[in-house]
């Protein structure tokens, strides 16, 4: 397994977050796609510490940089599923199921970018239903925005931890 702090000797934080990467990358739980999440995490390193734009000016941590990533897309994906419960929030012959694809395109397609695999399994459910024109099934049950925003909130909970632990590990090296 990969981590954004190899080839250091194990301490009770690098072991907690290590089980943390356990969990996401596990199959049974699809919250993170191990080598996608890792190719972001890659992308900011102390050779690039531009690659998000709000730490130009200031020195962060890496996981300073992660965790202004996560909250972009924590964010953007939130909005889209209030955009998502707005559009199912009518009389069933009120439903823009086209819009509704549209907007779970783009949150398939950014839940890809960062290697939500198991946001982007759920928004496929989703536009299955969509595609179906089933209100009932869209609300609700399998495959529903209910399970979506459910995915999310637990990817959201895991990633809060995980840039939590990061942060730690990248206290104690800095004080070393």
């Amino acid at each position: 397994m990969t981590t954004l702090v190899p080839n250091l000797a194990p301490t009770p934080v690098r072991t907690q977050r290590a089980a943390l990467e356990q969990e996401a990358y596990d199959e049974k739980n699809k919250l993170l796609n191990q080598a996608q999440f890792q190719k972001l995490l890659d992308l900011q390193t102390d050779e690039e510490p531009d690659f998000v734009h709000e730490a130009r000016s200031i020195h962060w941590s890496p996981y300073d940089r992660v965790g202004v990533i996560v909250e972009m897309y924590v964010t953007d994906a939130r909005e889209m599923l209030k955009e998502l419960g707005t559009l199912f929030d009518v009389d069933e012959s009120a439903v823009d199921y086209d819009k509704a694809r549209a907007v779970l395109h783009k949150l398939k397609g950014s839940s890809s970018t960062f290697g939500a695999d198991g946001v982007l399994a759920k928004c496929e459910e989703l536009r299955e239903h969509c595609v179906a024109t089933d209100l009932k099934k869209c609300a609700s049950g399998e495959g529903s925005l209910e399970e979506l925003k459910e995915n999310v909130d637990r990817l959201s909970e895991f990633l809060a931890k995980y840039v939590a632990k990061g942060k730690e590990i990248h206290e104690f090296k800095s004080k070393k």
